[in-house]
């Protein structure tokens, strides 16, 4: 995709105190702008969300997932749906039939169905995709943006690669990290590398005493390595270009599946917490909430979503007090090490979006 891409905005801030000026009343006037309404009329809709887990509560209010739902029904589509890959405890959160108006559909359901694509990217051979997704004529991906200390942030991108494929998959993803390989004969089991580690992110098991690294939250400082004496852990394996080149091919697969006019992406820019939702529970924001964008393009609306999550609107409490801000370009990046950036910059090299965008602000 080409040329520059319109990413509405539903701004958080009002300038009066009526309904009508209210968020929820603006997501509704930017559904319409967004076309809504040809989109879905006649179609079977599937809006692909993260539920959340546990007692997080950061998540995407109800009330907005009803007025999406209500929004699409109205406008004459056949069917909609939410779905997840976990739906259990997702009631404790709000997210009920008749709260938001819809059913909600477990990914892979008690049969599992997927469908197996070709990948073909390094030790990537091949991915299992939702059967129930791809079997939608339109996906709206429906998407809480937060930090993550594995992808860098998670957003539109991360919902579909990582929301739309079972463990099976993921864990081919993430074989495309690399990792820290751990020699056995020379570890001497001093705990120097676990008191080293600035993310808690490794352990010893307590039965077998091998090394294990926790990838969802460590950020590749590599100080473990550099604090062993005994030189047990190494560097090996790729990167983490590699594991979002991974990512990329996934979500392409997808929007191929789709085309660029039967999908549309929604990111919820409130609650921005440090880590993913996906961790079951919630934190202070990191900035303050900042409203809801909308965008036939993903990579349009990820890169508007990151330029708006701005350092300088840091909240005191974002950040525990055990963290503090390393290099980097962007408030993620100095929180966990690794650029944001990188998974729209290649899929926009895959023709899948642009990183030009308009910003439509909606009154």
């Amino acid at each position: 995709m080409t040329g520059t891409s319109d990413v509405f905005f539903a701004p958080e801030k009002i300038k009066h105190l009526e309904a009508e000026n209210t968020l929820p009343a603006k997501f509704g006037r930017m559904l319409d702008k967004a076309g809504i309404a040809d989109l879905v009329r006649g179609k079977k809709v599937c809006i692909k969300m993260h539920l959340g887990g546990n007692i997080g509560y950061t998540t995407i209010h109800p009330l907005f997932v009803r007025v999406l739902v209500d929004k699409i029904k109205k406008s004459g589509a056949r069917s909609v749906f939410v779905t997840d890959g976990g739906t259990r405890g997702a009631e404790i959160r709000g997210y009920t039939r008749k709260a938001i108006g819809c059913p909600i559909k477990a990914e892979f359901g008690p049969m599992k169905k997927t469908v197996n694509v070709p990948i073909n990217y390094k030790t990537f051979d091949t991915a299992d995709i939702a059967k129930l997704v791809l079997d939608a004529n339109v996906l709206i991906v429906f998407s809480h943006v937060k930090g993550h200390g594995d992808c860098g942030f998670g957003g539109a991108g991360k919902n579909i690669a990582m929301g739309t494929t079972p463990g099976s998959t993921r864990g081919k993803i993430h074989a495309l990290e690399g990792g820290i390989k751990w020699d056995e004969t020379k570890c001497k089991h001093c705990d120097k590398c676990i008191e080293e580690c600035p993310n808690k992110a490794n352990k010893f098991d307590e039965k077998t005493r091998k090394y294990q690294v926790n990838w969802h939250d460590c950020k590749y400082c590599r100080h473990c390595i550099l604090a062993c004496p005994e030189g047990a852990l190494t560097t090996q394996g790729a990167t983490f270009d590699d594991f979002q080149e991974g990512m990329a091919r996934v979500i392409k697969h997808v929007l191929d599946h789709f085309g660029k006019e039967k999908v549309l992406f929604i990111n919820v820019l409130k609650q921005i917490t440090i880590f993913c939702d996906c961790w079951g529970f919630s934190t202070p924001s990191l900035v303050p909430d900042i409203g809801i964008l909308a965008s036939k393009d993903l990579v349009a609306i990820d890169r508007a979503s990151l330029d708006m999550i701005k350092e300088e609107n840091l909240l005191p409490d974002g950040l525990p007090e055990d963290r503090t801000l390393g290099d980097g370009n962007h408030l993620f990046e100095k929180i966990h090490g690794k650029n944001p950036y990188l998974l729209g910059d290649i899929l926009e090299s895959l023709e899948n979006g642009s990183t030009k965008y308009d910003v439509v602000e909606i009154e």
